[in-house]
């Protein structure tokens, strides 16, 4: 499905019908969904997921009244943030980046360790035999070090996005083997979304409604980015023209 260019959404020509209509998704109304706040002492599930070369902690709490705690510590600071799971997408994305470059350095390095010292065996060349040794350790220590910094650069990540802002409400990522990782997790928190949905049943208007106020509320706990906010604000006024 082909998106719309973000040009065309900032043209004021464009808006005015979602804004004429953006009354209905106020975020002063009070929403006609009586919600329990969230209670972190109400868990219904925990995963912690590790990413140790990044020294990343990511803490994933299912709480009961269908909300979702996300806890990430970090060496030098965390944060935390509750996301409600009525206007969450069940289909999760995934995404994984690969440094292919540092991948192609060390296996180079590895053949040129593994020359060196077939060198080092087989030639009868006597000064070679005098520097092979330190040469296939510094090349084969580099090799090591490149190894290192593929694992630490690649990253595996997983997130789930909102039903009409698609915004990345939850996210879980690390390095390789996050994916195998955060199965379970993933599969659990698909399970409460469904849950939440059989739950609460409203109309498109309130749920838009509902929706924009989760976004807003993201945004002043720090999960969402200003752009990010904007982004989905106008996302969910075109869902309601």
């Amino acid at each position: 499905m082909s998106k719309t260019p973000i040009t065309n959404i900032l043209r004021p020509a464009n808006l005015s019908p979602a804004i004429g209509r953006s009354e209905h998704i106020s975020l002063e109304t009070d929403s006609p969904v009586a919600r329990a706040q969230p209670r972190a002492d109400r868990s219904v599930a925990t995963f912690e997921l590790h990413s140790r070369a990044r020294g990343v902690i990511t803490e994933i709490n299912v709480l009961e009244d269908y909300y979702v705690a996300v806890s990430v510590r970090r060496r030098s600071a965390a944060h935390s943030h509750n996301v409600d799971l009525r206007f969450v997408d069940p289909r999760p994305k995934a995404s994984r980046h690969v440094s292919w470059r540092w991948l192609y350095a060390a296996l180079a390095l590895t053949a040129v360790t593994a020359i060196i010292v077939l060198l080092n065996i087989y030639s009868r060349f006597a000064p070679l035999h005098e520097y092979a040794a330190s040469a296939a350790a510094v090349v084969g220590t580099l090799a090591v070090v490149s190894y290192l910094t593929f694992y630490y650069r690649t990253v595996e990540s997983m997130f789930f996005l909102s039903v009409h802002g698609r915004a990345p409400v939850i996210v879980i990522s690390g390095n390789l083997g996050t994916f195998r990782q955060g199965r379970a997790c993933v599969a659990e928190i698909i399970r409460h979304i469904n849950l939440a949905r059989t739950h609460f049943k409203q109309s498109k208007a309130d749920h838009l409604r509902d929706e924009m106020r989760e976004h807003s509320r993201l945004q002043e706990q720090g999960a969402l980015t200003v752009k990010q906010y904007d982004e989905a604000k106008m996302r969910i006024l075109r869902a309601h023209a």
